[in-house]
């Protein structure tokens, strides 16, 4: 029996210490993915956020999860395009690698003493601009004739075609197309190349509170001239503005009939749009012309209005034309979402349509002409974050 254990005890000893070494193994495999998830989070968040320091900022991130870039047989890369899964080579997909060399013990005698251990994680970027193109209004859920739209760290999601002349440009970190559709482009520029037969996205807005249409409190509301102050409210049957300077207080504007504001200038902060039907008003059209409209969405509840929406349009909406909303000859700037999920927005002869922090659209379509839209990002001024963040964060 003695010479029995004396065989068989280094053998037990062999096993129980690989038993170790492979424990020790998958323990740190499992802290090291930890430690990649949240730097792939991080990194995703601040490249939305536009500093450019996203790499730095994933690399940190990891090293306060225990893997500091440089130090204890560690190597942290954080880099643009995934290069594995279903994400390969797309430019709104931020990868984290982490490489370690793993200390062993028993396994030392068959590999040098150290195992080397790769584990990878994948952040997407939120896209800022989602064409849904639910009705099928025009040919095209994309179309411009003239103009660009750029964004910095701004995915565009297209759920069917888009149409580009030869002056039109699409400029973001990743356009994606739904579905088998194709783009047709009359030589028209877009960078990064378009990512197509990606899966078609649903309204990332969908489970976002709708405010409810309440009694009137004003009809056919018109200003044609002057100064003037407006307080939150409901508007029956229009709220059309002209030749004036008004001032929009905080809070939830609910609209029917439509709107049109012309040759004016309007401002106001913490505000939201929402437009509807009731109280003898159709869904009606919003048109802005000739103006110049500065107006920011609430960043909390605090106001009445829908947090981080600027113009919410009815979910019900019966369009009346392929775009019931439209901007001609006008610079629009202001936080907010436009949220048109039933219509789509038509923006000519503008100057500049963006926001100073985020600024992003849901429509079922898009065309634009002789303007520059520019898709925002950085919603950590937003008391509930980005209410589009469903489409984005780890995917693998």
């Amino acid at each position: 029996m003695i010479h029995f254990f004396a065989v068989v005890l280094p053998g037990l000893i062999l096993f129980c210490g690989l038993s170790i070494d492979i424990g020790v193994i998958e323990l740190t495999r499992l802290q090291m993915q930890s430690a990649a998830d949240a730097a792939a989070l991080s990194a995703e968040l601040e490249a939305e956020r536009g500093t450019g320091n996203w790499i730095s900022v994933g690399q940190l991130e990891s090293g306060v999860n225990g893997f500091l870039n440089g130090a204890a047989n560690n190597t942290v890369n954080v880099f643009q395009m995934a290069d594995y899964g279903a994400y390969n080579g797309r430019y709104d997909a931020l990868e984290t690698t982490i490489t370690k060399n793993v200390r062993t013990v028993f396994m030392g005698m068959l590999n040098g003493g150290y195992v080397t251990v790769t584990v990878k994680s994948t952040a997407l970027i939120t896209p800022c601009v989602f064409l849904l193109d639910n009705k099928h209004l025009q040919s095209y859920a994309l179309v411009t004739t003239s103009g660009s739209l750029t964004g910095n760290s701004c995915p565009v999601y297209i759920n069917t075609n888009m149409y580009l002349n030869s002056v039109g440009i699409v400029s973001t970190e990743a356009v994606d197309l739904g579905g088998s559709a194709a783009s047709s482009s009359n030589s028209g520029y877009v960078y990064p190349y378009p990512v197509y037969n990606v899966p078609v996205t649903s309204d990332p807005l969908i489970n976002t509170a709708s405010p409810t249409f309440v009694g009137c409190n004003h009809t056919s509301y018109t200003i044609t001239s002057g100064v003037a102050t407006l307080n939150p409210g409901t508007y029956c049957k229009g709220l059309n503005i002209s030749n004036a300077i008004v001032t929009l207080n905080p809070g939830l504007y609910i609209i029917t009939g439509g709107a049109t504001w012309t040759s004016s200038t309007i401002t106001g902060s913490g505000v939201t749009l929402f437009f509807t039907e009731g109280g003898g008003g159709s869904y009606g059209q919003f048109k802005i012309l000739y103006s110049i409209v500065s107006l920011s969405a609430p960043n909390d509840a605090s106001s009445g209005g829908v947090p981080a929406i600027l113009v919410f349009g009815d979910r019900n909406w019966v369009a009346t034309a392929a775009q019931d909303f439209q901007i001609n000859t006008s610079t629009v700037s202001g936080d907010g979402i436009w949220y048109i999920s039933n219509t789509g927005l038509y923006i000519w002869s503008s100057g500049v349509l963006t926001g100073t922090h985020y600024f992003g659209i849901v429509a079922d379509n898009l065309y634009y002409a002789g303007t520059y839209v520019i898709p925002l990002n950085n919603y950590s001024y937003v008391s509930t974050g980005n209410p589009m963040r469903t489409k984005g964060g780890l995917i693998q």
